[in-house]
């Protein structure tokens, strides 16, 4: 693959990025939740109770950034913030019962449109976007941890 075809491949990951956070903003409107937003009740969800800087690292993101997200996501009780055992200055976040249950609200209704999206694409493809997209996510990241 050559730089130009890369630079294409990164363009169309973006756009359809940003697309898929507009489509995403959408089906969660009713909620009153967004994707971004989303996206912090899913790391929740996956790894457990974080500290915003934990969640903010993982997600390449500034930790100025998760924390606005995880104000909105008090202030609508769907996570709640403990006491940090480990840090006295970086408190827990999890998942409130009521942000468990939104969220699987959240995947409830993704899954409809996931069925529906999936079934106009070529399945060995997708298979093959998925390692191409893993392989440049491996590369991108070796390049921030060495600095390059």
């Amino acid at each position: 693959m050559s730089a130009k075809e890369l630079n294409e491949m990164i363009r169309q990951i973006r756009a359809c990025f940003n697309h898929l956070k507009l489509l995403g903003d959408e089906l969660l409107r009713d909620l009153g939740i967004t994707s971004a937003m989303r996206g912090v009740m899913e790391s929740l969800e996956i790894v457990g109770e974080q500290t915003v800087p934990q969640i903010a690292k993982t997600k390449g993101v500034s930790r100025q950034h998760i924390q606005l997200l995880v104000d909105a996501l008090g202030e609508a009780e769907l996570i709640g913030i403990f006491t940090n055992p480990q840090h006295k200055r970086s408190s827990l976040v999890r998942l409130t019962e009521s942000g468990a249950e939104a969220f699987k609200e959240i995947r409830r209704k993704e899954v409809v449109i996931l069925e529906e999206m999936a079934a106009e694409m070529d399945a060995d493809a997708l298979s093959l976007t998925t390692q191409t997209l893993s392989s440049l996510h491996s590369i991108v990241l070796n390049q921030l941890e060495n600095g390059e």
